[in-house]
Formats: structure tokens, sequence, C-alpha cells
């Protein structure tokens, strides 16, 4: 039995269409660009910090008596609000969880800055940054270095100048 060209036709495109949908969720299920668990811990302390950052900027905003102090504060409050949405956004696009919980040992120095006030916050405050900053920029060319996934690595990168200009503000302040 002859089969015609248009049958020939009519079984290829069924042929196709039912290997598209056999291979599509295969193509779907394919894993994210993930992070190994070395650069995950890395994301998931840095967004902590992060938030942690942000909440004593914005009480720097609210509470620092000298004009220097709060213009440093609210330069820290932007940088770091920009930089946490693009650590969050990497880390959507590499499948990873964060928590909305800030760092506890920024916590816990939010807390006693509450207490503080005039040039006894001020001092508190830019203590506060620079020991921060100090731990952010060492972690920071570390995973340079370390960091596995190029997409993390470049963020790293991006960040680590304007880390280390907080941190040198910081400083500078902090000894007047």
């Amino acid at each position: 039995m002859k089969t015609s060209n248009r049958s020939k036709k009519t079984i290829t495109a069924l042929a196709l269409a039912l290997f598209a949908a056999v291979a599509t969720p295969q193509v779907n299920a394919l894993p994210k660009d993930t992070l190994n668990p070395v650069d995950v811990k890395f994301v998931k302390h840095e967004a902590a910090a992060g938030m942690g950052v942000v909440k004593i900027a914005e009480l720097g905003v609210k509470k620092a008596e000298n004009s220097d102090v709060k213009a440093f504060a609210e330069k820290l409050l932007a940088d770091h609000t920009g930089a946490n949405a693009e650590l969050k956004q990497l880390a959507v696009d590499k499948g990873i969880d964060l928590s909305a919980i800030v760092d506890p040992a920024d916590a816990k120095t939010f807390q006693s800055l509450e207490k503080a006030s005039g040039a006894e916050f001020d001092k508190e405050f830019l203590a506060a940054v620079v020991k921060g900053h100090k731990t952010c920029v060492d972690n920071f060319v570390a995973e340079s270095k370390e960091a596995k996934n190029n997409d993390l690595r470049m963020w790293v990168d991006k960040m680590t100048p304007t880390l280390k200009n907080h941190l040198a503000r910081a400083e500078e302040l902090h000894s007047r």
C-alpha cells in the first residue's frame, strides 16, 4: 500500500507536534543557572546584612546631628537599597529564597543606636558603619576571587568599589 505525499506530510507534522509536546516539559525542567553552596551562603548572608545596613542608615537619616553624617546616611540608604534590589533579583534568577530577617548583629546594633542621640549617636553610627563595611569589603574581595558563577562575580565586582568608598568616607567622618 502506497502512502500519498499528503499523508506523509500529515504523519510528519503529527510526529513533530508529538515530539515538541514531549520535549517541551524536559526543556522547562532544566535546572536554573544555580549557585554552589558557598555562593548561596554568601548571597544569603549579604542579603541579610544589606537589609541591616538599610535599617541602620534609615536611623542615621533620622537621628544624625552632624549634617555630613546625615548626608552620608542618605548615601548609604540610597546605595544599599539599590544593591539590595539587585541582589534580590540575582537571587530570584538563581532560584535562591532569601529571608526577610535582618542580620542579628545588625539588629543588635540598631537597638543600641536607637538609644543614642546627638554627637554620641553620630560617633556610634559611624563606628558601626566602619566595622560593618570592613567585614563587608573583606567578604566581597574574597567572593570576587572565589565565586564560581559569573553573574554573581560581576555583581560583586560592581559593588566592591562602592563599599570601599563607603568605608573610606565612614573612616574619614569617624576620625573627625
